[in-house]
């Protein structure tokens, strides 16, 4: 069959070049995996692939101060009245699509920039002062990257259009390139370049909120806002409440008294590009948190008015780690302890989804018995033993 249909497809492809001059075709994929046939006109960036559609692709403006980047987020800054001292420096060193890697370089000709809030600065370009935010998480191999994208496309199915910011060693990066390692099935995947990248939120309110400092006892609540189409001033209360998963079900996690919790009656704003932080203790009302996956639940409040205003509900996950650090070899121990049969090996393995220890016992080249060794926050065993 592949023989008969590789000429046809090969005299598809002549037809549709003889039609465009500046056509370009391309194949991707091959045996062992999907084909996608890509047509375009040479001119524009919408190419259809595996996990989506690109829209988009072009260079970004972007700088460097004290090793962090910041890239042009589109958005002009309404800040008034300004002072017109510059906070540093800025001069043009790379090309428009590469990465400037030295403090006080661009990838576009600007006189320097201001400061702004925690995470944005300003630079003035044809009168406007634009808004660049920094990039998050720099990779360890930044110096082995070269170039720098805006590209905007939509994942299949998504609800949404992605957008985001792409540091790579390629020129050719593609939407699909991104995404692939990320969903694709198939290992080895990915194009094989050397990618970074940022998400341009897509929420409305332009939060997101992040877990950070995180103990059985409570963490850092980081509550990023960028952007967004809000229409007063955001804020949030001190409520919140905790869920885990039971049976791969969320369900609220327990308090002390197992009574509803009250709160104090608070408002924090939440500021305006930039992050704001919430230390968050919850000893006093949910205790001492066990190793497990869980989820904050939190409401946010766009206030115009008394009266007049809109909420939203947001959600945080995190994790509680094991807190003891007892190696391969303690397990084993423990487990010989509880042992009452003769063996010439021990087994042992790490089931990660159960979080817990199997040591299997074996004689003769038959499997004797295991032992289920699950730990408590404090080492204590709660394994129990079962024939096979």
């Amino acid at each position: 069959m592949k023989r008969i249909i590789l000429p046809i497809l090969l005299l598809c492809c002549l037809a549709l070049t003889s039609c465009k001059d500046d056509a370009t075709i391309g194949i991707i994929g091959g045996s062992d995996g999907p084909t996608a046939i890509l047509v375009t006109d040479g001119k524009d960036n919408n190419v259809r692939m595996t996990f989506g559609e690109q829209y988009e692709k072009k260079p970004i403006r972007m700088f460097n101060v004290d090793g962090e980047l910041y890239y042009d987020s589109g958005l002009v800054s309404d800040m008034t009245p300004r002072c017109g001292t510059l906070d540093g420096n800025l001069k043009k060193g790379v090309g428009e699509n590469e990465i400037p890697h030295k403090s006080g370089e661009a990838n576009f000709e600007i006189d320097g920039y201001q400061n702004a809030t925690s995470i944005t600065k300003e630079v003035n370009i044809d009168g406007e002062w634009v808004i660049f935010r920094k990039y998050k998480y720099l990779p360890e191999n930044i110096d082995e990257l070269k170039y720098c994208y805006y590209i905007k496309g939509h994942l299949n199915n998504a609800a949404i259009d992605s957008e985001i910011v792409v540091l790579t060693d390629s020129k050719d990066v593609t939407f699909n390139d991104v995404y692939e390692p990320l969903l694709s099935s198939q290992a080895p995947a990915g194009s094989g370049y050397l990618i970074s990248h940022n998400m341009i939120s897509g929420d409305k309110w332009g939060l997101n909120l992040y877990a950070e400092n995180v103990t059985p006892t409570g963490m850092t609540l980081k509550i990023e806002q960028f952007g967004g189409n809000h229409s007063g001033e955001l804020q949030t209360g001190a409520d919140y409440f905790l869920e885990t998963t039971v049976n791969d079900e969320w369900q609220a996690v327990e308090t002390i008294n197992g009574q509803p919790l009250s709160w104090n009656a608070l408002a924090y704003m939440i500021k305006k590009n930039d992050t704001t932080e919430m230390n968050l203790d919850w000893q006093y009302a949910y205790g001492e948190l066990k190793p497990g996956f869980y989820r904050l639940t939190k409401e946010f409040m766009d206030f115009r008015d008394t009266g007049d205003y809109d909420k939203e509900t947001y959600l945080v996950h995190f994790t509680i780690e094991s807190t003891n650090d007892l190696t391969e070899n303690d397990i084993e121990q423990i487990a010989l302890e509880h042992c009452k049969h003769n063996y010439d090996y021990i087994e042992t393995t790490y089931d990660a989804d159960n979080e817990q220890w199997q040591v299997e016992f074996w004689e003769n080249g038959a499997k004797l018995a295991a032992q289920r060794v699950t730990l408590d926050s404090d080492g204590n065993l709660l394994g129990t033993w079962f024939a096979e």
